[in-house]
């Protein structure tokens, strides 16, 4: 992931953070606020309102009393006006209520059993009263009836009361639920924000500091070490690693251009015009273009710029690709002019259309009074077919890895090409779409660390299936890899000549 996406990623989940926590803020406000004018509105009126019906039922219960015990008038019209005003406020009651179906049925029930209680209780006394019985009117106050009647219209009352009170109060825990949310939600958000600022420093350092910091240590390191040998890996996010890997690229023409003015300068003790005609014939290769093939070589002399090393790469008149890697045995000169000679051999062989084993068999003849002997291995790749054939005169075993990672060798097939002559046979094996072939000469193996160990084919093979596929299939990419890995860990770098050669199938 890049370090703009990962950047954005953060920022989204911030975003995403605060949208959320904002959002249900923004309900439990309006949630509050609704509680707070109900509270305000309707709750806090009716329940005045239902308190002072309370005490004016009671009110009128006293005056009913006194009616009957004193039989004035002035009880009388304190028994009216306290039933009124009941009768009022029970009216003022209702249209706060009107929304809230159970405490419109209170109010109900209180005026039913307000009435029960006036025409049980109120009305047989006033008309007892009225026709002079006033032993009959008190006896009715004191009726049971009468009793149970204001009894059930107190009991309503207080219940409405009640229900009101009730309500009022989960209105009023409301706005003090909401100011506790708050104070929570301010407190989980200063810590949000504070997880957020110390994952971001981490993160910052983690993807940034730290990649820079390992960049710096590798660009001294590769800069300071007298062969410039030390790797320069893309570690890191992808902004990072591509300046990772303009570096190494920078760090490997560096290292190439050291080499040639090493060969240069040791070409000088040789006859410099002759070698000058020599090399270019034994190193100038065509530059091979087939569809569904990605095709690199390199070769590097041990002394001068004359090599016992080569590579040669032919396009067969089938529109197969035929390859050659040999090595004459030392270094120099002499070695060189005698792989001048065999070069021409072996690629008119492949470009003949022979056959791997038939091509080794005519090589070994032009070494028959020859006191060198040469390690060869002829390779023909059909990427029609998948499959890649080879021989190998005793050279070292290549390299093929297939796309699943699986590796094997083209092991040799018969003896080196000598003055004793030999017998070889053609094997064949899978070459599918992501596989890479890498063969190589002895010089690239055999390069000793500071504790003496070789770069063994093991830890060659090793190296190559433990890069990702595009660097796998990339034939330059995974070749200037293996050498810069090699050339780090040894010590006796140019004890011998180094050729390398790749062919991939891209996916």
């Amino acid at each position: 992931m890049t370090l703009r996406r990962r950047m954005l990623f953060v920022a989204f989940l911030a975003f995403g953070v605060m949208a959320t926590s904002a959002v249900f803020l923004m309900q439990e406000y309006f949630g509050t606020v609704t509680a707070q004018n109900q509270l305000r509105e309707t709750l806090d009126p009716a329940a005045d309102s239902a308190r002072s019906m309370v005490l004016a039922q009671a009110n009128a219960s006293r005056a009913l009393t006194d009616y009957a015990l004193l039989a004035t008038p002035d009880s009388l019209t304190r028994l009216n006006n306290a039933i009124a005003r009941a009768d009022a406020l029970s009216q003022q009651v209702s249209p706060h209520v009107a929304s809230l179906p159970d405490l419109t049925q209170l109010l109900t029930n209180v005026v039913s059993s307000q009435a029960s209680w006036i025409a049980e209780g109120v009305d047989p006394v006033t008309s007892a009263m009225e026709s002079g019985r006033g032993k009959r009117a008190r006896a009715l106050t004191e009726a049971i009836a009468t009793r149970q009647a204001y009894n059930e219209m107190t009991q309503d009352a207080q219940r409405l009361v009640s229900a009101i009170e009730d309500q009022r109060d989960e209105a009023a825990e409301l706005a003090q639920g909401f100011t506790w949310l708050l104070g929570v939600v301010l407190l989980i958000a200063g810590i949000s924000a504070t997880v957020l600022l110390i994952g971001f420093f981490l993160a910052l350092r983690r993807w940034v500091l730290r990649p820079l910091a390992r960049l710096q240590e590798d660009l001294k390191l590769a800069t300071t070490k007298p062969t410039h040998e030390h790797v320069i890996p893309a570690l890191g996010p992808p902004e990072i690693a591509m300046v990772a890997v303009d570096a190494e690229s920078m760090r490997r023409s560096l290292v190439q251009e050291i080499d040639s003015a090493r060969a240069a300068r040791q070409g000088l003790h040789q006859e410099a015009p002759v070698v000058a005609a020599l090399t270019y014939a034994h190193t100038q290769a065509q530059t091979i273009q087939i569809p569904g093939l990605n095709i690199f070589g390199t070769s590097q002399s041990a002394e001068g710029v004359m090599s016992g090393d080569w590579w040669d790469a032919v396009v067969r008149p089938d529109g197969t690709l035929g390859l050659v890697i040999a090595d004459v045995s030392g270094h120099g000169a002499e070695p060189g002019v005698t792989a001048v000679q065999l070069r021409p051999l072996l690629h008119a062989g492949l470009r003949a259309g022979s056959s791997p084993d038939q091509i080794m068999k005519v090589a070994a003849t032009i070494l028959f009074d020859s006191e060198f002997f040469v390690t060869a291995l002829v390779v023909v790749v059909d990427q029609h077919a998948g499959t890649i054939s080879w021989a190998n005169a005793g050279h070292e075993p290549a390299l093929i890895v297939q796309a699943d990672k699986t590796a094997s060798f083209c092991e040799p097939t018969g003896p080196l090409l000598s003055s004793l002559g030999g017998q070889w046979e053609t094997l064949t094996n899978e070459f599918r779409p992501g596989a890479l072939l890498m063969a190589f000469t002895d010089g690239l193996v055999e390069s000793r660390n500071e504790a003496g160990a070789t770069f063994t084919t093991h830890d060659l093979s090793s190296f190559v299936r433990g890069c990702d596929a595009p660097v796998r299939i990339n034939a330059e990419e995974i070749s200037q890899r293996v050498l810069a890995r090699a050339r780090e860990r040894s010590v006796d770098w140019h004890r011998d000549d180094v050729t390398l050669l790749a062919v991939s199938r891209p996916l």
